[in-house]
């Protein structure tokens, strides 16, 4: 089936959803790295790095605004020179989940209130748009889909539009480009680990013992941007779209217990060998405002990541380690 190109549907769906929008599987993204040529690199400049989100417009087909901006969602959308990007959008003050099992609403709640996507992405300068082709994204139905946006730029600032709707109205996502850090806080790993990555494997072992079994991901990425900011976001295999154009409760629910995202500044420990991801969005509302620390080992192209190891049903230590392909040239 051919990419398609997705409009917004609407208020409801910008504010549950922000910059993602509805749209069926499509072609399947191909593997392997770009070879990225100059025009293409050239083009793709303005865009590259790390952007937080300002604020959400949206306007009627005069052009006057028909809601005080949205100036509380926390969100990053980061772009590679070699076509790579991803976006996360918070909304703020999001209840974690009652108890150990997340509830049909509770699931609606964290979907709707939470974007993540992640692909590639061209420019298509004559004419003033880009277009994200998304590779994974938590909407079940948007994996697979083009996302076309218009943009402008002003000064520091990135202005992206997706397509009007049939009334008229549109809506615009301002982004402020994020500044890189300086070179005295740079480490030798900082500058080796900058880039994004596409997952390879998942493995599990018990600590001094056997490896066990381990659940892989269909597809996933980890950002690490030149402005000390990183972002996350992993998709399992076997999703099913909706049946509708928004998800039930249910539908929901099986849309984040598949799916893990978050999102905000990294540090290097580069003498104690780990990496702490300073969490300040996360799909999941409990971890909003955590620290994720991980084990790392990096060469020129693989990243390995390893969480503390924790204890499983049987009482054992068990250590997961996640295996990442550097896709970045």
């Amino acid at each position: 089936m051919p990419r398609k190109l997705i409009a917004l549907f609407g208020l409801v769906t910008l504010i549950a959803l922000s910059a993602c929008g509805g749209g069926s599987p499509a072609a399947e993204v191909a593997e392997g790295n770009p070879v990225v040529d100059v025009a293409t690199a050239d083009v793709n400049s303005p865009f590259v790095g790390a952007w937080t989100l300002v604020k959400i417009e949206r306007f009627d087909g005069d052009g006057e605004l028909l809601a005080p901006p949205i100036e509380d969602r926390v969100g990053y959308i980061i772009y590679d020179p070699a076509g790579y990007m991803g976006v996360t959008i918070m909304q703020p003050d999001r209840r974690p989940y009652a108890g150990n099992q997340r509830t049909p609403e509770e699931g609606l709640a964290s979907y709707s209130t939470y974007t993540s996507y992640f692909g590639r992405f061209t420019v298509n300068e004559a004419e003033g748009y880009l277009t994200h082709h998304l590779e994974g994204s938590l909407n079940a139905r948007g994996a697979g889909s083009d996302y076309q946006r218009f943009y402008t730029f002003s000064g520091n600032r990135l202005t992206l539009q997706p397509p009007g709707g049939d009334n008229g109205n549109k809506t615009e996502l301002t982004w402020e480009k994020l500044r890189d850090l300086p070179e005295s806080e740079l480490t030798e790993t900082h500058k080796r680990l900058f880039g994004f990555y596409r997952i390879e494997s998942v493995s599990r072992r018990i600590v001094d013992g056997d490896s066990l079994p381990a659940n892989q991901y269909e597809t996933a990425f980890i950002i690490y941007a030149p402005s000390g900011h990183m972002a996350v976001h992993l998709m399992r295999p076997g999703r099913d779209p909706y049946a509708g154009t928004q998800p039930t409760p249910e539908e929901a629910l099986a849309a984040v217990q598949t799916y893990g995202s978050y999102f905000g500044p990294f540090s290097v420990h580069e003498d104690e060998g780990y990496l702490v991801h300073h969490r300040i969005g996360n799909l999941s509302p409990a971890g909003t405002g955590t620290d994720a620390q991980r084990g790392y080992e990096l060469t020129d192209t693989h990243l390995t990541l390893r969480p503390p190891a924790g204890t499983d049903s049987e009482g054992r230590q068990v250590q997961n380690a996640l295996r990442w392909a550097r896709i970045s040239n």
